[in-house]
């Protein structure tokens, strides 16, 4: 029976190929669980152009006696445009190495078009966190402000060396959301009956035939508002620079009430600070799991973060917090 994936990538994924019978939208995103746990859209114009209103000010209101009068100020907002951008997981693989396949050559390719899409949902999910030049704009790149780089009091900045980043998220429909073009279908040109077969050169310019697969779709990120994601950047490691659930109330207090984030993105580094933390200063002195929450909010573990981020300059300052022993 399928399962429903209400507002997901899992939900919107479709390959234009019902011969892969056997590849799920679940099993694609396994090894990228931010983007398995995103709130997913379609491209509002039908196609690879997303518009959305952006609120910048809040319409005024106010009390007033009779015959005085308040001067309520008009909602103001920003229309935003995105183009998603083209996600290629195309590829080529030797005609003998899949006709020796001991499932046969369709097993073969359906094989390895579950690891390219696989490969390819993880290439969102680091875009999501880096810097993509020329390509889909993450985070750091949103709106052209790259607001969770500069001192815009979206970052908190801990005091270290670059070093690794944590980011609280809002996922929703109006929020942060990855935005999926042509209604998340994603291209796919095979034929088991009648496949491609492509020339393609080694290394050393020899040739040899392969099958080519043709896999594609048009991806891109909706950000809310700037209000809908914290940084918390600079965290090198050293023993006043590491995640604390300080650091992590600090982030959350930044979200506006009502709007705070259901989601912490971190690496494996950062939650085993986090859980050293958590064992120093529990009163039983045993060691505390690894931790999968904080004030209610779930943690997501993802290798698309890294431990060697260049040092985020922001004038947003962390407030003093505990240190904490390994």
């Amino acid at each position: 029976m399928a399962t429903n994936y209400t507002n997901t990538l899992a939900g919107l994924i479709v390959l234009n190929d019902q011969n892969l019978a056997d590849i799920y939208p679940s099993d694609v995103l396994n090894d990228a669980p931010v983007i398995a746990r995103a709130t997913a859209i379609p491209a509002s114009q039908g196609g690879t152009v997303h518009k959305y209103i952006q609120r910048t000010t809040a319409a005024g209101a106010g009390f007033r006696d009779l015959a005085t009068g308040v001067a309520n100020a008009a909602e103001t907002f920003t229309d935003q445009t995105l183009v998603c951008e083209i996600l290629d997981a195309s590829f080529d693989r030797d005609v003998m190495l899949a006709d020796a396949y001991r499932k046969g050559r369709d097993a073969y390719v359906e094989k390895e078009t579950l690891a390219a899409l696989k490969s390819a949902m993880y290439g969102i999910e680091s875009a999501l966190f880096t810097n993509v030049a020329d390509s889909f704009n993450g985070l750091l790149q949103w709106d052209d402000y790259s607001v969770y780089t500069a001192a815009t009091g979206q970052v908190i900045d801990t005091g270290g060396a670059g070093g690794k980043s944590v980011w609280l998220i809002r996922w929703a429909e109006d929020a942060v959301a990855i935005v999926a073009g042509n209604d998340g279908n994603m291209s796919m040109l095979w034929d088991n009956d009648n496949p491609t077969v492509v020339r393609v050169t080694d290394d050393t310019g020899n040739p040899y035939s392969a099958y080519r697969v043709t896999l594609s779709g048009y991806y891109g990120l909706q950000v809310g508002s700037k209000y809908d994601v914290v940084r918390i950047a600079n965290l090198d490691g050293t023993s006043d620079d590491l995640l604390t659930d300080d650091l992590l109330a600090q982030a959350i207090s930044k979200f506006p009430a009502g709007r705070g984030p259901n989601m912490i993105c971190m690496n494996r580094t950062a939650q085993k600070e986090l859980r050293e933390g958590r064992t120093a200063t529990n009163p039983t002195g045993a060691p505390a799991e690894f931790p999968t929450q904080a004030f209610g909010v779930p943690i997501v573990v993802t290798d698309a973060l890294g431990v060697a981020e260049a040092t985020v300059v922001s004038t947003t300052t962390a407030t003093t917090h505990s240190t904490q022993t390994s």
